[in-house]
């Protein structure tokens, strides 16, 4: 199953690239339209309609059946013209796990870097493999502004089967719920968790939990924490060889005989910050399965990061 890569990516940034970054996102806050609107277009196709009004039970139901907090996303539609709507890079040394960080206001320190235009993330994506390091460049499915904006939206997240859909949603949602400025692997991992349970608890309600939506829902989770269980596997590995203190020539060798010639700490690091499910399920467990008793917790215990999570 194809792996989500989500992205958080704000506008109120600094130089050249906080004009860019905000042109792009004022061209997608004044070409999004009303999805009430959208819904009495009879030029619009039906099925586009039947997913319009699926996020919208989605976001209703990660509201009032989760506890996630209450905004004005996905009330607008934004047509991407098949287009990804944004492009993110990241980076990694090649002898350790050290992403490299940039430091944005709001955020704090992030392992990677959004961009609208491709040309320019891999303009970016260039110029760190010129300075030696592993770098990642994909697409995003989508990105969240923390509130700063209303998040439309996107005709791509259209595309996706139901179940991933949901997970999409409640993932995203779930960063305008919590987000500790400076912890990405938290965010994310914590965003990866309640959307894919929140995709399971979003299918029995729905469906029944004989249904065929709830078991492709359980498989693909399945399947998600499978991945996330080789991804920690290689994590350490690898971490172990980079902590040997072999020579520089050797651990480069010997990287590529545990990990094959395509081996890319950047990847790796992506792989394994959207995962490590069994962590979340211990606190969810802990706190009785009750969503609000989870958040609660999950919020004592982690706003105050100091460490990496």
């Amino acid at each position: 199953m194809k792996r989500f890569a989500f992205l958080l990516l704000l506008p109120s940034l600094c130089g050249c690239y906080l004009l860019t970054q905000a042109r792009g996102q004022i061209g997608i806050l004044l070409n999004s339209r009303n999805i009430d609107t959208v819904l009495a277009d009879p030029s619009v196709p039906a099925e586009t309609k039947v997913k319009l009004r699926l996020v919208r039970d989605i976001k209703a139901f990660g509201e009032s059946e989760l506890g996630l907090t209450p905004s004005s996303n996905y009330e607008s539609f934004y047509d991407t013209q098949g287009q990804p709507i944004t492009y993110i890079v990241s980076a990694c040394p090649k002898d350790r796990f050290q992403p490299y960080l940039w430091w944005f206001p709001i955020v704090g320190k992030v392992p990677y870097k959004g961009f609208f235009a491709k040309e320019d993330a891999q303009e970016e994506a260039s110029a760190l493999k010129e300075e030696g390091y592993d770098v990642a460049l994909g697409t995003a499915a989508a990105y969240s502004t923390l509130g700063y904006f209303s998040d439309p939206v996107l005709s791509t997240m259209l595309d996706y089967p139901e179940e991933e859909l949901v997970v999409l949603i409640l993932h995203e949602l779930t960063h305008g719920t919590i987000y500790v400025p400076g912890s990405t692997d938290f965010n994310e991992g914590l965003a990866s968790f309640v959307g894919w349970k929140g995709a399971l608890k979003f299918a029995c309600s729905r469906h029944g939990i004989a249904s065929e939506e709830y078991d492709r829902t359980a498989r693909a989770f399945a399947e998600e924490k499978q991945l996330d269980a080789e991804a920690q596997e290689l994590f350490t590995k690898l971490d172990d060889l980079y902590k040997s203190h072999l020579s520089l020539d050797h651990v480069l060798s010997s990287r590529e005989r545990i990990a094959g010639a395509e081996v890319n700490n950047a990847k790796i690091l992506m792989e394994r910050r959207y995962g490590r499910y069994d962590r979340f399920q211990e606190r969810f467990e802990k706190a009785g399965e009750d969503w609000r008793r989870f958040f609660e917790s999950v919020r004592k215990e982690n706003l105050n990061l100091k460490e990496p999570f």
